[in-house]
């Protein structure tokens, strides 16, 4: 019996000690996944896409992103240095997707163009990039565009969004002026309507760093705005000593979101050395203040999308940025290029 007991012995304690040992590997190697995945630097375009797809409202945003000196096991392949392109549902706030567009170093200016209910077109110094609007999978870069091939420019400045006809517009090698129409992989030669309004604006010059991502955004804010029905909102939400404009919607002038009803303004504390903002909406037929935001920095985009969505870019406290959407019903922040445990 004793016998039998000490051979039951000689393999239950090394199966002991190799299962303690795995788990202390597994849990090891799952700390180090959380500790390492999120971006800790996302440096954000100052342009944000944003379109219908599949039911969902979302919007595109591209970023610049850098770990050094942490791990990204996500992103090892760029050795946690990339551009990435990432899509958020608007009414909830939840990522779809992000997709990484380049892990060259310096890395090429990016930006969105434009969503469409198929597919996200990207811009940037490299060319031209679709993206599929529901996965974020790529779909062609370049020279893969039909209608394009090898003419295409490796410069951001050689596209552009067409608003009135609804077409990506790009310059070929040529000098011809090419259209894509929303939710297309084939580039034509432009109409002479839209030729006309690109020809003299394309060009193939080439950005230097910073162009891209800090655009001057002084004309998106006033301390006060007309309201489509002739009246005028004024900035006037904030705490005392703290200055405060309202956002503007570039397209119409008006103040952002008051087509649905309420407007949003921006404040911040001119005397404080760690100035920090805060976005506050405001119901316009009631003067109450709905929700506020919390930011480290001004608003570099402001886009209405039609629908309901005020969105703004902005950065937050920890150097990431942040994409801020108004409704009617609230406000409320997304953090761009975040990770949580296991990437996701």
């Amino acid at each position: 019996m004793r016998e039998t007991e000490k051979k039951s012995r000689a393999w239950v304690e090394p199966l002991i000690g190799w299962s303690i040992l795995v788990i202390f590997l597994v849990g090891g190697f799952l700390t180090l996944i959380e500790t390492t995945a999120g971006p800790i630097r996302a440096r954000v375009s100052g342009v944000v896409a944003v379109g219908e797809v599949e039911g969902r409202d979302i919007a595109v945003v591209v970023y610049e992103t850098d770990t050094f000196p942490h791990l990204d096991l996500f992103r090892v392949e760029s050795m946690g240095h990339s551009v990435q392109a990432e899509a958020f549902d608007l009414d909830t706030g939840e990522r779809i997707w992000d997709t990484m567009l380049s892990n060259a170093y310096p890395s090429p200016n990016a930006e969105a163009l434009a969503v469409g209910s198929e597919y996200a077109y990207v811009r940037s110094d490299d060319g031209l990039t679709v993206l599929d609007a529901a996965s974020g999978e790529i779909v062609a870069e370049d020279a893969e565009i039909r209608g394009l091939d090898d003419d295409y420019i490796a410069s951001l400045d050689a596209y552009a969004w067409d608003a009135e006809a609804k077409e990506i517009v790009l310059l070929d090698q040529h000098g011809t002026v090419l259209s894509i129409p929303l939710d297309s992989l084939d580039a034509a030669p432009a109409s002479s309507a839209v030729n006309a309004r690109w020809r003299d604006v394309l060009n193939t010059e080439e950005h230097t760093s910073g162009d891209v991502y800090y655009p001057d955004s002084w004309e998106l804010l006033s301390y006060s705005a007309p309201l489509p029905d002739d009246k005028t909102v004024y900035a006037d939400w904030a705490s005392e000593g703290w200055d405060s404009d309202v956002l503007l919607d570039a397209a119409s002038g008006y103040a952002a979101g008051s087509q649905y009803g309420f407007a949003v303004s921006q404040t911040y504390e001119p005397e404080s050395s760690d100035a920090s903002y805060v976005f506050q909406m405001g119901e316009l037929a009631s003067g109450r203040l709905i929700g506020t935001v919390e930011a480290d920095d001004a608003a570099v985009s402001v886009v209405d999308d039609g629908r309901g969505h005020v969105v703004i870019l902005t950065d937050d406290d920890s150097d990431r940025g942040l994409l801020v959407v108004a409704t009617a019903d609230g406000i409320r922040s997304s953090v761009i290029g975040e990770r949580g445990f296991l990437g996701w």
